[in-house]
C-alpha cells in the first residue's frame, strides 16, 4: 500500500453500487475512532448538484447574489460554501482538512488512496476488485457479510465494525 500519495492518513470506503452499507460502516467507524480520541474528517462525494442551504435563507441569498465564498458559523459548527470555477482534485479537497488523524472518503471510487470495498450478499453480483473496468490496485480489503471465494485480500466482517476499525488503525493510521 502506497500512502505517499498524501501526507495525510486516508481510507476510502467504496462499493460497486449504492445501498451496500458504506454510510452505516462509516458511522460506526467514526464512533469507534472518536471514542479512541482520534480527530476525523469525512469527505463524501455527491454526483448530484447538492445544496446545503435552503432557498429564502440568508446564506442561500448571499450565494445566489454571487458571493464566491460564504461561511455560516455558530458556537458549535461552521460550514463554508465556495463556488468552484472548475472541479477540484481530490488531493486539493483533502488538503483542506487540517490536523486530522484520519480522513475517511465515501465515494470517489477512482482515487489513489487505500480503499476498502464494501460488499453485501445479494445486493451486487459483481465486485469492483474483480472488474476489468476498474483499477482495483488500491483495494486493501473487502468488508463483506459473506465468505468470498478467490479473493486474496483480507476479508473483514462487515457486521464487526470494531474489527474493521482495528484493520484501518493497523494498516493506515499507524
Amino acid at each position: 500500500m502506497d500512502t505517499s500519495f498524501s501526507h495525510k492518513k486516508v481510507i476510502s470506503i467504496i462499493s460497486a453500487k449504492s445501498d451496500m452499507g458504506k454510510t452505516t460502516l462509516i458511522e460506526g467507524l467514526i464512533r469507534i475512532f472518536k471514542s479512541k480520541g482520534y480527530r476525523l474528517g469525512v469527505l463524501k462525494y455527491d454526483v448530484k448538484k447538492f445544496e446545503i442551504d435552503k432557498e429564502g435563507k440568508d446564506s442561500y441569498r448571499f450565494t445566489e447574489a454571487g458571493a464566491d465564498t460564504m461561511i455560516i458559523a455558530s458556537a458549535k459548527k461552521l460550514a463554508m460554501i465556495e463556488r468552484l470555477r472548475k472541479e477540484e482534485s481530490i488531493e486539493s479537497v483533502i488538503d483542506r482538512f487540517q490536523s486530522m488523524d484520519l480522513i475517511i472518503i465515501e465515494g470517489f471510487k477512482s482515487n489513489g488512496y487505500p480503499q476498502i470495498e464494501v460488499h453485501r450478499k445479494g445486493r451486487a453480483a459483481k465486485l469492483l476488485i474483480n472488474s476489468s473496468e476498474f483499477d482495483s490496485s488500491n483495494i486493501i480489503a473487502v468488508a463483506t457479510d459473506e465468505r468470498l471465494e478467490d479473493i486474496k485480500l483480507p476479508q473483514l466482517d462487515l457486521n464487526d465494525v470494531e474489527k474493521v476499525a482495528c484493520f484501518i488503525e493497523e494498516n493506515v493510521i499507524k
